[in-house]
């Protein structure tokens, strides 16, 4: 009778554990819902204020240029110039960033229809290559 005693206690016990994590995670669930409207919010504010900086800073740029060579078709073109400049920047660094996320190695070595045998796994040596290619090589290529 002990032993179905202490049975009781130990399933009722695991039973009150699982019972609170699933109100905790009913909790962690109701307060991240709480707190994801504030942060669009901020970001919200936060674009319109840096494009509001943004905004200003090109109209004084503008306006120190139209004063240094007193023509308003300078100041303009100039201020166009200069954005253009820095759109063409942001977009070479977006596709950097977009070609190093795209996971060129893996989806290649994935469409490969080599399978390790069952009994044999093949593991990846990584070894350094000064172009990023050839990054990841078989065990026997690597000897």
């Amino acid at each position: 009778m002990k032993v179905i005693e202490e049975l009781e206690g130990l399933v009722s016990s695991k039973w009150g554990v699982v019972t609170s994590l699933i109100s905790l995670i009913k909790l962690e669930a109701r307060l991240a819902g709480l707190s994801i409207v504030p942060l669009l919010l901020n970001l919200f504010v936060l674009f319109i204020v840096l494009t509001t900086v943004w905004l200003t800073a090109m109209v004084m740029l503008g306006y120190g240029i139209l004063h240094l060579y007193g023509s308003g078709m300078i100041a303009i073109s100039s201020v166009l110039l200069i954005n253009i400049v820095a759109l063409a920047i942001l977009i070479k660094y977006l596709t950097f960033n977009l070609k190093k996320m795209s996971f060129e190695k893996t989806r290649h070595y994935f469409s490969s229809n080599q399978e390790p045998d069952d009994h044999e796994q093949k593991a990846a040596d990584f070894g350094d290559s000064s172009d990023g290619r050839n990054l990841a090589v078989s065990p026997e290529t690597s000897k």
